[in-house]
């Protein structure tokens, strides 16, 4: 049987259900889907124009980054080694008040997505606005992506209102309804950004169309004591109390949460996503993903955007998330590493809703993988390849990235000949950004 992509000779991880694991695999795909998988021996009555000998390679699931804010790569390095406050109201808003508009999304989100591809990411959610940008640049460059369109009740670079935003973002829904590659979802940005009927719509359009809604919760100390002043209750009691929950959430962050919180995150299903790494820089606080997980709450793994993070690198944030809950918890066996890589694959992908198209390797699933060379000094030898993807392997050390049955890095280049174009537009909006900011902070 003739198929488009043959790889033979691989340390093959599926993360199913099963855990397998094929020290000498095979795997076929034809058009976008596995339609193979298993020992070399097993599976030899496949042939391919396009055959990859991975031998000495490590071939996983794409990596999912569940939460991120790409187009805000222009601002990288912008405002490091501040306070949360600070960090906001004296940098962050005023650059994108200035300077965030359709222009500059499309090269953060080009500059960000071929980050995350160079670093092993195949899907990532995201917040943000002008989303049809970011949509654009998903499609050029071949990334899978679950686009939340920001929704506020003040004005924000796109939409000066949150009812505009909301009919924008259903015209993208539609537009995208049928889509390979990009789902567009609701973004309402917070609970204390977006009002009771905002939050409300929001929750009913996502049911409408059957997506995740996308929300930032109870990420700091002052939005949890704030909504227990204002409210009487938890921003995530808050929230449940709306029905928000009542359909497909991704909740980013959801730091401090009580015993009752725990509880409405599980049966409402609701999908956490951890960004230990953004949380650590800013002081916001050390989430409670252990005892979470052990609630029975799903939980998975973001970057953050740039801006707070400096990388989207989830091969590091997996290695931060290990190692700050076992010190969070002082027990070194919280979270070990097979947890985490389930964390950044399959239980991510069960957040975004896509557990059935992407985050393991099987049969009848979309190709989305990655291949890492393990004949490398740092990464012998190997006892426990788990280990070594969360405690050795960096994001450079991925050599080809596949999605949806496309090759988009080979042999760690990504496939996209105007790289070096959008490297030096996003330069130039930095030296006019970084010019303005000396200007506005000194007056």
């Amino acid at each position: 049987m003739e198929v488009d992509i043959l790889i033979k000779n691989a340390y093959i991880v599926t993360m199913n259900s099963e855990s397998s694991i094929y020290e000498f695999g095979t795997l076929a795909i034809l058009g976008n889907t596995i339609v193979a998988i298993g020992k070399s021996e097993d599976i030899e009555y496949f042939t391919s124009s396009n055959e990859i000998d991975a031998m000495g390679s490590l071939v996983m699931p794409g990596l999912i980054n569940a939460h991120t804010h790409a187009a805000m790569s222009i601002y990288k390095g912008m405002a490091d080694d501040l306070n949360l406050h600070e960090w906001l109201h004296k940098y962050i808003f005023p650059a994108e008040a200035k300077f965030c508009n359709a222009d500059t999304v499309s090269t953060g989100s080009q500059l960000a997505i071929m980050e995350m591809i160079r670093f092993g990411t195949t899907c990532f959610a995201d917040m943000y606005y002008f989303q049809e940008k970011t949509a654009e640049i998903c499609f050029l460059l071949g990334m899978r992506a679950v686009l939340g369109q920001a929704i506020l009740d003040f004005p924000a670079p796109d939409f000066k209102s949150s009812n505009d935003a909301l009919l924008h973002t259903e015209m993208l829904m539609q537009k995208y309804n049928n889509s390979q590659l990009v789902t567009i979802v609701p973004g309402p940005h917070s609970p204390y950004t977006c009002n009771k009927e905002t939050l409300i719509q929001s929750r009913q359009l996502a049911n409408k169309y059957n997506v995740p809604l996308h929300i930032h919760i109870s990420e700091t100390m002052l939005e949890y004591e704030e909504s227990i002043k204002n409210n009487e209750k938890t921003p995530i009691e808050y929230c449940d109390d709306l029905d928000l929950f009542n359909g497909k959430t991704i909740a980013a962050h959801c730091v401090y949460i009580n015993d009752n919180d725990r509880s409405i995150l599980k049966n409402k299903k609701v999908g956490v996503v951890n960004n230990a790494i953004s949380n650590m820089k800013l002081c916001s606080g050390v989430a409670p993903v252990y005892f979470m997980k052990e609630a029975g709450v799903t939980v998975g793994i973001g970057t953050d955007g740039v801006v707070s993070n400096n990388t989207l690198d989830i091969f590091e944030e997996m290695k931060t998330v290990a190692m700050v809950h076992k010190l969070n918890t002082n027990d070194p066996t919280a979270l070990n590493a097979k947890t985490v890589v389930e964390m950044a694959t399959i239980e991510n992908a069960k957040i975004l809703g896509l557990d059935s198209q992407i985050g393991s390797l099987e049969v009848g699933k979309k190709a989305d993988l990655i291949l890492i060379n393990l004949n490398q000094p740092h990464l012998i030898p190997l006892y426990n390849i788990y280990s070594h993807i969360v405690y050795a392997i960096k994001g450079g050390d991925v050599d080809t990235v596949i999605i949806n049955g496309e090759i988009v890095m080979l042999n760690k280049t990504v496939q996209y000949s105007e790289a070096l174009d959008v490297a030096i537009d996003a330069q130039l909006i930095a030296n006019e950004v970084k010019e303005y900011m000396e200007t506005v902070n000194a007056s």
